[in-house]
């Protein structure tokens, strides 16, 4: 029972990860307490994405779970950034291996099925779109995008997690599992 309310709660934190994110698009980055936007985003989309791989963990295979894993380290270093544990330079590696993991995360759960699939296909959008922005003269408003397409389908991945019938029989194969060993 445990496990369903953490999933359903991680589930919420992919949504509320998802509008912050779309929100942080739109927001100049020299906007005043930037930084903490983008900490508590960061820290929804860590939570956000133990809900997304918990919800489908014990069909997702290894390139899911490597995804996962690589979303959570990204999740860490972007955090410690906007803390100003680490220089502003660490935004770069902690987004690439968060976008890394997002990639991986959606193929693996292309197999599962757990997803719609358009919310796979705009993770992977977003991976693409949001480097040309970020990195190309005149294009910065494909990063923008890039942010908004993420925020949509990370939230609305949340919504499939939160409201899910089976997010409940996940969870019960979980237990059952526990008490058997």
């Amino acid at each position: 029972m445990w496990r369903t309310k953490l999933i359903r709660f991680c589930g919420l934190a992919a949504i509320v990860a998802g509008v912050l994110r779309g929100i942080a698009s739109v927001i100049p980055g020299t906007t005043p307490r930037i930084m903490a936007l983008y900490f508590f985003t960061d820290v929804f989309l860590l939570f956000g994405s133990i809900g997304i791989y918990g919800f489908q963990h014990e069909e997702i295979g290894l390139t899911g779970t490597l995804g996962f894993l690589l979303q959570v380290v990204g999740s860490l270093i972007l955090i410690t950034r906007d803390v100003a544990v680490l220089g502003s330079g660490a935004y770069l590696v902690g987004a690439l291996m968060f976008t890394a993991g997002l990639d991986l995360l959606a193929a693996g759960s292309w197999k599962v099925k757990r997803f719609p699939r358009w919310i796979l296909i705009l993770w992977v959008l977003s991976t693409i779109v949001g480097p040309i922005g970020y990195f190309t003269a005149g294009l910065s408003v494909l990063f923008m995008v890039s942010g908004m397409l993420f925020g949509i389908a990370f939230a609305w991945g949340g919504i499939t997690v939160l409201f899910s019938a089976a997010t409940n029989s996940i969870v019960a194969k979980c237990d059952n599992f526990s008490t058997v060993v």
